[in-house]
C-alpha cells in the first residue's frame, strides 16, 4: 500500500529572511520545532492586530511593578507601606500585651497573624498579601479595642498613636491597591483574547493576580 505524499511548500526571499528574524527573537521555549512553527505563525496574526510578545511583556512587568516597587523617590509604595502598617502592629501587640498580658487570647491572636503575614512579606502573591493583611487588620482592631479598655492614660495614648499609623498605613494602601488593580484587570483582559493569549504564554507574560480575594 502506497503513502499518499504529502503536499509541501516554501518560502522563498524576503519572507524566509523576516521569519528567520523573527524566530531568532523568539523567548527560548519557543525556538524548538514544532512550537517556533506555531508561534511564527501566531506572530504572523499577531503581527496584523498590532499585538506583539515584547510589548505583552513589557505591559507585564511595568504592571507587577507597581504593586511591587517604590513608586516615588522617597521609597514608598504598596510594599513600603504593607511593611510599615505592620511594624505599627508589631509595637501594638508589643504595648498591648503588656496591659492584658501576653498569654491574653486577642493577643495571641494578634500575633499569629502578624507571624503569619510576615511569611508572605514578599510581592509574588498579591492575593495572598491581601487575606493575611485583611486578617491582621481585623486582629488588631479586637486587640485594641480590648486594651484600651485596660490601659491607663499613658498606654492608651501609645495605643491610639499605634492604632492611627496602622489604619493611615492601611488607607494609603488600599488607594494604592485600587490602581493597581485597575491596571490588572485592563492587563488580563488584553491577554485573556486570542492571540494575545497565546503570546503571553510564549513570553511569560500570563495573567496577574490583583490585591483582592483570589478568584
Amino acid at each position: 500500500m502506497q503513502l499518499e505524499q504529502q503536499e509541501t511548500f516554501t518560502i522563498h526571499g524576503p519572507q524566509l529572511e523576516v521569519l528567520g528574524r523573527v524566530e531568532s527573537k523568539l523567548p527560548p521555549p519557543a525556538r524548538k520545532r514544532p512550537v517556533a512553527a506555531l508561534a511564527l505563525a501566531v506572530l504572523a496574526l499577531a503581527s496584523v492586530l498590532g499585538v506583539g510578545g515584547g510589548r505583552l511583556r513589557a505591559l507585564h512587568d511595568s504592571t507587577a511593578r507597581i504593586y511591587s516597587a517604590a513608586q516615588d523617590e522617597y521609597g514608598h509604595g504598596i510594599q513600603s507601606d504593607l511593611a510599615d502598617q505592620a511594624d505599627a502592629a508589631a509595637s501594638l501587640i508589643r504595648v498591648a500585651g503588656g496591659v492584658l498580658g501576653e498569654q491574653d487570647a486577642d493577643v495571641q491572636a494578634a500575633r499569629q497573624a502578624l507571624d503569619a503575614w510576615n511569611e508572605t512579606a514578599d510581592p509574588d502573591r498579591p492575593a495572598v498579601q491581601y487575606e493575611r493583611n485583611n486578617t491582621l487588620a481585623g486582629a488588631v482592631e479586637v486587640l485594641y479595642t480590648a486594651a484600651s479598655d485596660e490601659a491607663d492614660t499613658r498606654a492608651k495614648g501609645q495605643l491610639q498613636d499605634l492604632h492611627d499609623a496602622f489604619t493611615s498605613a492601611q488607607a494609603t494602601i488600599e488607594r494604592a491597591a485600587a490602581e493597581y488593580n485597575s491596571k490588572v484587570e485592563s492587563y488580563n483582559a488584553t491577554v485573556s483574547a486570542f492571540p494575545a493569549n497565546v503570546l503571553a504564554g510564549l513570553w511569560g507574560a500570563g495573567p496577574l493576580e490583583a490585591f483582592a480575594p483570589a478568584g
